[in-house]
């Protein structure tokens, strides 16, 4: 990268190095917590049922709900975003964020520890679009499937460190504090992140020079955006990208989020896995599919965005076909010699085949010009949440009626995300510029 002196927007000049590592280095935490907001309820769902003396199913229902609040949030903050910048949107999300993992930790019943999650879910609709502004807007290469999949690996780097600190709390303090003294810890880092995020984090270039444009006067008319970017992601061309952009996003949270709802319910309440057993089988589950994000991401530098979604949903659909028949036929078994067991393979597989959340983020980034950058992605991706993360889990397991059959279901999300791929927009590797 070059070294030469790039303008902060704060009154003083930087070298470029520092102001693409350091929003670099606040994409990778934005998408950390992204991750671990998740699996704060995926994870414990047994021990919070217990807790708040409640069915599993009604736990589901608060990551039901959590998922539809993270659409408010995506659709206000991506507006935020645009209209009054990326930094200051992007430090209250993950104040909020922060405050809801903190309170959700003290909540003494389930009403108030709902009230919370929804609180996390408008406070994370922030942080996937903005991050990957962010980063598209700074990064000066053409190349960016690469850092794009390590920036979204850091979903599942987020979701490992709540597994190991929930893990560690409730094997310390028992199981109702232990994973309240889990969301607390959570709570409080995330907080400290989000007052660093108000001091260090630079506001993008490409928004600050679109923004001095557009009061000087000097943009065309058709390249201006509307008090509601809401709306522009709809006009000038974009309305089809957009809602295949939701249809993708929605494909590829079934993937993941059937592994997130259930595995660990299946392995613990199913098949009567030790604790630490079944987390380990979660935790390699979350490393594979880490890895395979940047491996997707360097995959579509080469054969461009969409086909490396295509090729990363079809290896998807061979686990869960696998997964699937494996529960059909009764075969459905593991233990603690998990590594022997047929079906442990099949989940290494279905974790794997949700890479294409890899190429998701640039390249919904690069489709989207500057003014509604923010706006496009978060809509895209968080309408994807909400419908996948969300409402699929608790449908999936209305219909299935046991666990095991309704985590095989998320085989719905990579046959989708395979055939909506081949028809999305793509403008790999496209040059970005404020004004466009």
């Amino acid at each position: 990268m070059s070294t030469l002196q790039t303008p902060t927007g704060t009154g003083g000049l930087t070298p470029a190095r520092s102001y693409t590592g350091r929003i670099l280095f606040f994409a990778f935490l934005g998408t950390l917590f992204d991750g671990a907001e998740l699996n704060l309820v995926g994870y414990p769902l047994s021990y919070l049922a217990e807790s708040f003396h409640v069915s599993t199913i009604q736990i589901i229902q608060v990551a039901t709900l959590q998922g539809f609040a993270s659409i408010a949030g995506g659709i206000l903050c991506g507006w935020l975003g645009d209209l009054y910048g990326r930094r200051w949107t992007y430090t209250g999300s993950v104040l909020a964020f922060g405050v809801a993992a903190l309170l959700g930790g003290l909540a003494p019943s389930y009403f108030l520890f709902l009230l919370t999650r929804l609180l996390a879910g408008v406070g994370m609709g922030g942080l996937f679009g903005l991050s990957f502004s962010m980063f598209a807007e700074c990064w000066k290469t053409r190349k960016r499937g690469m850092m794009g999949g390590s920036i979204q690996a850091m979903y599942f780097v987020g979701q490992i460190l709540t597994e190991g600190v929930v893990y560690v709390c409730l094997v310390e303090f028992g199981e109702d504090r232990g994973w309240r003294t889990g969301y607390v810890l959570i709570g409080v880092t995330t907080l400290v992140i989000g007052i660093a995020a108000a001091v260090l984090l630079p506001e993008s270039e490409q928004w600050l020079e679109y923004q001095r444009e557009l009061k000087a006067g000097r943009v065309p008319e058709k390249l201006r955006r509307t008090k509601i970017p809401l709306l522009d992601v709809f006009r000038g061309g974009y309305a089809a990208g957009t809602i295949l952009f939701m249809g993708l996003a929605t494909a590829l949270f079934l993937t993941t989020n059937s592994l997130i709802s259930y595995l660990s319910t299946f392995l613990i309440k199913v098949e009567k896995v030790p604790l630490g057993t079944a987390s380990l089988i979660v935790l390699l589950g979350l490393v594979v599919t880490g890895i395979t994000y940047p491996l997707t991401g360097i995959l579509s530098d080469v054969m461009k965005r969409k086909w490396a979604m295509f090729a990363s949903a079809l290896f998807g659909v061979l686990g869960f076909g696998w997964f699937l028949s494996l529960v059909l036929s009764g075969s459905a078994k593991i233990g603690t010699d998990f590594w022997a067991s047929p079906t442990f393979w099949a989940l290494m597989m279905c974790a794997g085949g949700s890479g294409g959340f890899g190429v998701l983020g640039i390249w919904m980034a690069e489709f989207f010009p500057t003014r509604v950058r923010s706006s496009g992605s978060n809509l895209s991706y968080y309408a994807g949440r909400g419908f996948g993360a969300g409402l699929f889990p608790l449908v999936a397991l209305s219909l299935a009626g046991t666990v095991p059959l309704a985590l095989a279901l998320g085989i719905v999300g990579p046959v989708a995300a395979a055939v909506l791929a081949v028809v999305a927009p793509d403008k790999t590797g496209r040059r970005i510029e404020a004004i466009e």
